[in-house]
């Protein structure tokens, strides 16, 4: 018998698996996610007399009908079937050889996707046979339905001395085998037929317990076709092999109620298992459906303890199918069965302080599912959130040392899964995160930003509701303190305020108008907040500001929150400030009349606006510079809407000292409306304007240089400036900038502009020496004092040191060191601290230059892409920095501007813009001191930089009425200086003129021929 099933099981491999091994460029070919070009298969009907290629023909398709590729195996299966049982059919024999030596046998198969396809061409040969056309009578008479089933039991059957792998795959092509018979619907016609496959797949599930489960739903899948009476003698065997107090026998019953709710179903053990009178057994039937048994309950071995699968019982599918079908009907009742089903039995069983690690994790999964697939109906989602699962969940996300620490992830990512999917279900899952069994400080808590998150989900119909929880009428039932309440509000206002505007929202429904609304009423309105942290959300506060003014659709929400604050708060505090302050408001809320306003003058009107918003923003926070602010705004609010609209002469000045104020501030905020408000207003930037603009640009980065940009009369740093000299800072160029300030590297950015290191790191080697001599002198100049205080001397210097007489000091001698000693530190400290105030000087100066530098980048970029002559004036006070700045991060962004200003002018200069005559004298004069200060630096970075500049000029000067003999004559001028030696200059300064005069002239070539 042995060696007979050995050469048994030999012939089923040598019949359907490939004679060469496959390589593994074909198992590519096979998989499923990998596109293959199906080929024509061959379906003429299969011969009774095998020849080597119907063999081969044979072998190719069955190959094919275990493919890991779906369409391969529906393709393959067409062609059997087609073989088969098309036209006038197969003999007999034919037919019988397939079912015994390939289907049936392939079942049993662990190959790829063996059992998938055979069962697929067994279950449409079944159907046939026994179905509708019942070829079994017509034309295949000795195919019997019980020869057919005895060859299933045949061939599958596990008995002997054989591997446990071989044996699961035999158990498991049986399971496959009565699965077809089911699907094929021929069953249930004939009782007799049913209750035979019945009972294989209950001794099946006796005798094998890991196959319990898969018994199970064959028989769910058979319930779903069968009639009522049928149905009822079914479950009554179920009770009667005691194959019913179990997950599976719940499923089954919940499925054969839901199709006929009127069946007469066995009293034992319960009638239906969702009824609340079967509530109380039901959990010690269900915690355990996550085991995947696996004990050999035969004989007298005793069952083991089961393993537990990642994927939970398939009765939980059948659960939630039901609720949901009920909930079309009624969801208010649907609901409250849903709530008592999950209370008594999963959050009681499977989250409660006495199940185990591994019931808690079929509970989340289980939590898991429900949720995804209940969403569409709030009611039953907030169910879920039941007492013991969110304690769980709290407990098991707060650490990560936790033993189910990921499953509770998982399911937090299943919560803001759901939101994101299902949007309306925002208000519901927040009130239980932050409700009665959630915690207010739920992402605190859970050390996670769950919270954060699906708050990023709220939409116009959602933030009502939301902000109606996140706000409560009572603070003390958060939980939480007063002030940690506030502040967690704070922080969710802030999240949601965040929230990208959809279009044409009112200020009512908008999610981040809403947020800011209520965030801006806590922060300067409320009484009722701290004191303590009212700083703490205004900081948040302006930083949602910050975000707004980034989204032009949010304006008005900024606007209109800032209109909503109380300016009665705080009126007694400065009487002269809330004049000014109401005012600013009277002037804001003109700006802001849709009827005020015409295509040209919207833009900066709406500019205006934003910086009277930001000042009275400024003003409420107690800013000690805002009330010179408002004067200024005051004369440019005259003359651009006002009495004397019509003098707009100084109107950019004043604008321009406005934004100085403001990008003087290490703010986001104040730097996002600085950029705003000139992008809005670079139209109309006059010549002196613009002067001032640049002016900084050529001040000294030190005390000095600080002094000069901001007026300072601090004589302690101009003598400590005058005392350490220029360029003797210490520190690096860039280390002390703030999180504001955005370094732009040009090789990063994308430029050309090469790096004269060799120059820079020379000067700094230089810098960091002299810092270095200066500190030592200052630590030997201490060393000596103290040495003369004390009367001692270094360990490296006993040498030297006169022999001690080993007196000791006197009471009166000892307080006069004393004395010494702390004048001596006390000098030592002035001297650090004025270090400290210059490199804080020269930190100030290049963080101010750069955001200059920020506002030219825009004034180039909108005034060169139109020809504004005023766009060439920047380009002097850039060169100057790029050849005199000591830091590299402003040489690099001034640069970028040069090269801006080129690209823009050559693309305007395409498109052919409208632009006034150029006034070339002025152009020819620029173009001299270009040439001048080209001479004034050999790094290589400036000579590109002065080399780009000259050429935007001189492509200008060099069209139609220009001076294209001047720019030549000036040209050869400067090389014939670099000639004589009298001009020092780089090369490349040449060269790239040179190759614009190359480029021109084949242009000016192919235009003349095609004349």
């Amino acid at each position: 018998m042995g060696s007979k099933r050995k050469r048994v099981a030999r012939e089923a491999v040598g019949d359907i698996q490939p004679i060469q091994k496959r390589t593994k460029k074909d198992a590519t070919a096979t998989n499923g996610s990998a596109k293959t070009k199906t080929k024509t298969l061959d379906k003429s009907p299969f011969i009774e007399d095998l020849t080597v290629e119907e063999r081969r023909r044979e072998l190719d398709l069955y190959n094919l009908l275990g493919s890991e590729d779906g369409a391969e195996r529906i393709s393959a299966a067409d062609a059997i079937v087609s073989g088969l049982l098309g036209g006038e059919g197969v003999p007999e024999t034919v037919l019988e050889r397939h079912l015994e030596k390939r289907l049936i046998r392939g079942l049993a198969s662990g190959r790829n996707a063996s059992r998938l396809g055979f069962s697929l061409v067994l279950t449409e040969i079944l159907g046939q046979l026994f179905g509708e056309k019942d070829l079994a009578n017509e034309k295949y008479t000795g195919l019997t339905f019980d020869k057919v089933l005895g060859i299933l039991v045949e061939k599958t059957q596990a008995g002997g001395n054989i591997p446990g792998q071989e044996e699961r795959d035999r158990y498991y092509g049986q399971l496959f085998g009565i699965e077809c018979f089911v699907r094929a619907g021929i069953l249930f016609t004939d009782k007799s037929k049913w209750l035979s496959v019945l009972d294989m797949l209950l001794q099946l599930a006796q005798k094998k317990s890991w196959l319990r489960s898969q018994c199970g739903y064959v028989i769910v899948q058979a319930i779903s076709e069968m009639k009522k009476k049928l149905a009822e003698k079914t479950l009554q065997k179920l009770v009667d092999e005691g194959f019913a107090n179990n997950p599976e026998g719940v499923g089954i019953w919940i499925t054969a109620l839901d199709r006929f709710p009127d069946m007469q179903v066995p009293t034992q053990p319960w009638q239906n298992p969702l009824a609340a009178a079967s509530l109380a057994a039901l959990p010690a039937v269900l915690k355990d459906s996550g085991r995947e048994a696996t004990s050999e309950q035969n004989g007298a071995n005793k069952p083991k303890q089961g393993g537990w699968t990642a994927q939970i019982h398939f009765v939980w599918d059948i659960i939630l199918a039901h609720f949901l079908k009920h909930g079309d009907q009624d969801e208010a009742d649907a609901a409250e069965q849903l709530k008592q089903f999950w209370n008594r039995v999963v959050d009681e069983a499977f989250f409660s302080k006495n199940s185990s690690d591994n019931q808690k994790f079929s509970g989340f999964m289980i939590f898991q599912k429900m949720l995804e697939g209940a969403a569409t109906f709030p009611v039953m989602v907030t169910a879920l959130f039941s007492k013991n699962m969110m304690g769980c969940l709290m407990n098991q996300a707060a650490k990560e040392d936790r033993y189910l620490h990921r499953a509770a992830l998982k399911a937090l990512k299943a919560v803001e899964a759901a939101v994101e999917k299902t949007p309306s279900l925002l208000p519901t899952i927040l009130k239980q995160l932050l409700g009665e069994n959630g915690a207010y400080n739920f992402d605190q808590r859970t050390n996670t930003k769950t919270v954060d998150r699906i708050l990023q989900q709220a939409t116009p119909s959602t933030i009502k509701p939301v902000i109606k929880l996140l706000k409560l009428k009572d603070p003390g039932k958060s939980g939480l303190d007063e002030t940690k309440y506030y502040l967690f509000l704070g922080s969710y206002l802030f999240r949601l305020a965040s929230v990208p505007s959809e279009s044409e929202e009112s200020s009512k429904k908008s999610v981040p108008g809403s947020a800011i609304q209520l965030l801006t009423e806590l922060a300067y309105s409320n009484e009722s907040v701290p004191s303590a942290i009212r700083e703490a959300l205004r900081s948040k506060c302006t930083s949602a500001f910050a975000k707004l003014i980034r989204r032009p659709e949010d304006f008005p929400h900024l606007c209109s929150a800032i209109l909503s604050i109380d300016t009665k708060i705080g009126k007694d505090d400065d009487e002269a400030a809330w004049a000014v302050l109401s005012q600013a408001y009277v002037r804001l809320k003109e700006l802001l009349e849709p009827g005020s306003e015409t295509e040209t003058t919207r833009a900066p009107r709406q500019a205006l606006a934003l910086l009277h918003a930001v000042g009275i923003l400024q003003l409420h926070n107690e800013d000690p510079d805002a009330m010179e602010v408002f004067d200024e705004l005051e004369e440019c609010y005259n003359k651009l809407v006002g009495e004397d609209r019509d003098e707009d002469e100084g109107v950019s000045e004043y604008l321009v000292e406005i934004l100085f104020a403001m990008v003087a501030q290490p703010s986001s905020l104040m730097r996002q409306v600085s950029q705003q408000v000139f992008e809005a207003f670079t139209g109309i930037i006059s010549a002196d304007a613009l002067r001032i603009l640049t002016y900084p640009l050529g001040a000294d980065e030190n005390a000095k240089g600080q002094q000069a940009i901001f007026h300072t009369e601090d004589e302690d740093m101009v003598d400590a400036d005058d005392g350490e000299g220029d360029g003797e800072e210490d520190g690096s160029d860039e280390e002390g900038l703030d999180s504001d300030v955005e370094i732009v590297d040009l090789e990063d950015a994308g430029s050309e502009v090469p790096d004269d290191s060799d120059k820079e790191e020379e000067e700094e080697e230089e810098e960091d020496d002299e810092v270095a001599d200066k500190d030592q002198e200052a630590l030997d100049a201490l060393d000596t004092a103290l040495a003369e205080v004390l009367q001692s001397h270094r360990l490296d210097k006993d040498a030297d040191a006169e022999s001690d007489d080993g007196s000791d000091m006197t009471d009166s001698e000892m307080m006069a060191v004393d004395e010494k000693l702390a004048e001596i530190f006390k000098h030592r400290a002035k001297t650090t601290s004025k270090k400290k105030e210059r490199k804080d000087a020269k930190e100030t100066v290049v963080n101010f230059k750069h955001r200059v530098l920020d506002l030219l980048s825009i004034f180039v970029k909108k005034e060169a892409a139109v020809l504004n002559p005023l766009a060439f004036d920047v380009l002097l006070p850039l060169l100057h920095l790029v050849r005199t700045t000591t830091t590299k991060a402003l040489a690099n962004k001034a640069c970028e501007i040069v090269l801006t200003l080129s690209k823009s002018l050559k693309k305007a200069r395409g498109s052919h813009v409208e632009a006034p005559a150029p006034d070339t004298d002025a152009l020819l004069a620029l173009l001299e001191e270009i040439h001048g200060e080209a001479s004034q630096d050999l790094s290589h970075a400036f000579a590109k930089a002065a080399s780009t500049a000259s050429l935007a000029v001189a492509s200008l000067l060099c069209g139609p009425g220009g001076k294209t003999e001047e720019v030549f004559q000036l040209y050869a001028q400067t090389q014939f200086g670099w000639y004589q030696g009298v001009v020092k200059i780089q090369f490349s300064f040449f060269s790239d003129w040179l190759h614009w005069c190359q480029s021109h002239a084949s242009g000016a070539a192919q235009a003349s021929e095609q004349k």
